[in-house]
């Protein structure tokens, strides 16, 4: 694969966030190329110790800082802290800074840290509070939206600021039911709350969705107070409201950001999890067994030899595919993975994804099929198609046991088309179904002859196949095998 990193070191440093390494001695080990573009500072100087740290450090975060560094070598995990930090042109930046222990021999040697730069991220949440603050204001100091109702929600009585707010006018709206005036899917909540405030004499914060007269859908905050008759009987409604539409609209826009910041750190989680863990493995095998060769090439038979070369094989592979799908996906996360959909025939793709596998599919005495229509095209990215039919094919084969089979199926719908990889394997449990495609659920099946794998694969198939406007779902049972299927769009019919 060209541009493939050679190192994990050149690997790390595409990372777009600052990713370094201290030891036991606060000696920086590692720095990543990140550190130069984000800070400006040579990151010789920095490991040579060139640049003094209460010099780039905000004074009021230097003893924070040591204090993180103290609980953490002591054993704790004190992660996810923020700091301020002056660049090399004396800008004041804030880094989020996430850390895990460097353990040897059972001991904490040192620690591997990613610093996120929320400078920006900051800044936008002030301005959003200065904006919010701005319109409190201006609700304070602007009338406020005003009627009186009576004991059938009939509309006694409307203020100029109602008025502004729905846009009638008063001689369009008095004498008629307020219940007019509410969004059909609030009509009964509408209904239970205005019996209760007869009742009660009160109402404090009942929201409702309004329909305004240009038929805009507004968000209501209502509080009042009953007027009775002398004999407690209830004679009207003083209710006042706010228009809270833009602040539940920040409410949902602060839930979709919470949202994604979660996925933002189960995706710095995941890479960390495999770049110490998952990529490390496949090398060690290699290492292992090519020493283990190596030693003693004129001891062992062929039949020992066979055996170790087809074990450097398969971690090759691991290794391979691993660090294929690392770089596609951190391009994905990046944004820097080019997206070109073209005319494409998926029977190529897949007779050369079968070339490329036949050989680890021969080793289980595995037979692979193509079932697929004659000339069969779709509207895609070539190389997102190629990684994601790949990997299904890829799992098909590590989840299927010796002397089974796969099936490659399509089906071609009004203006997509179905692919499906149908095995005959071990098949998934229902609860874990819903884990597959998760980047924050961490699972992954040892495969039938203990062939490894990170669950990235079918997690960067989900982001590849609705890049391309298609969806991707799997049905399948224990024991008796999986179906992964996937849609993507068809040409327009040619004339």
């Amino acid at each position: 694969m060209q541009n493939q990193p050679e190192n994990i070191s050149e690997f790390l440093n595409l990372l777009p966030e600052i990713v370094f390494e201290i030891d036991s001695e606060l000696k920086l080990k590692f720095l990543n190329q990140s550190f130069e573009k984000n800070l400006g500072y040579s990151i010789a100087d920095a490991i040579n110790k060139k640049i003094e740290l209460e010099k780039i450090i905000h004074p009021d975060d230097l003893e924070r800082i040591k204090n993180s560094l103290f609980e953490n070598f002591k054993g704790n995990i004190v992660s996810g802290n923020s700091y301020n930090i002056f660049d090399k042109w004396g800008k004041l930046r804030t880094l989020e800074v996430y850390n895990s222990h460097i353990i040897k021999n059972n001991k904490i040697v040192g620690l591997r840290c990613i610093a996120i730069d929320i400078t920006e991220k900051q800044e936008i949440q002030k301005k959003l509070e200065e904006k919010e603050e701005h319109y409190r204001q201006i609700y304070q100091n602007s009338p406020i939206p005003y009627h009186s109702l009576d004991i059938n929600a009939q509309i006694l009585d409307i203020n100029p600021a109602w008025e502004k707010v729905m846009r009638y006018a008063r001689n369009e709206v008095i004498g008629k039911n307020f219940s007019l005036f509410v969004s059909e899917n609030h009509q009964e909540k509408f209904s239970k709350s205005f019996t209760t405030f007869k009742d009660k004499g009160d109402a404090d914060g009942v929201e409702l969705e309004l329909i305004t007269k240009d038929k805009r859908k507004i968000w209501a905050n209502f509080y009042g107070k009953a007027e009775y008759t002398y004999n407690r009987q209830f004679y009207k409604s003083h209710c006042m409201f706010n228009d809270i539409t833009l602040q539940k609209k920040s409410e949902q826009t602060l839930i979709d950001s919470e949202h994604r910041l979660r996925e933002l750190n189960a995706t710095k989680d995941k890479f960390f999890s495999i770049i110490a863990h998952d990529l490390k493995n496949p090398f060690n095998d290699l290492m292992g067994f090519t020493q283990l060769l190596a030693l003693n090439i004129d001891k062992y038979d062929k039949s020992k030899i066979e055996q170790f070369v087809k074990i450097i094989h398969q971690s090759s592979r691991l290794a391979y595919n691993l660090l294929e799908n690392l770089l596609d996906w951190s391009r994905a996360q990046t944004g820097t993975l080019k997206f070109n959909p073209e005319k494409i025939n998926i029977n190529k793709l897949i007779e050369e994804n079968i070339e490329l596998l036949e050989s680890t599919a021969r080793n289980k005495n595995i037979k692979i099929y193509s079932e697929l229509s004659n000339d069969l095209n779709v509207i895609a990215d070539k190389n997102m198609v190629r990684t994601i039919i790949r990997n299904l094919v890829s799992n098909a084969i590590k989840y299927t046991n010796q002397g089974g089979i796969i099936k490659i199926q399509n089906y071609i719908g009004k203006d997509y088309c179905e692919l499906s990889i149908v095995d005959n394997g071990i098949g998934i449990s229902p609860e874990y179904i819903d884990k597959l495609f998760k980047i924050d659920e961490s699972f992954s099946t040892i495969g039938t002859e203990r062939e490894k794998g990170t669950g990235l694969g079918l997690i960067l198939c989900k982001e590849f196949v609705e890049k391309n406007g298609g969806e991707l779902w799997v049905k399948s049972q224990p024991n008796k095998g999986s179906t992964f299927t996937f849609t993507l769009p068809l040409p327009e019919p040619e004339f």
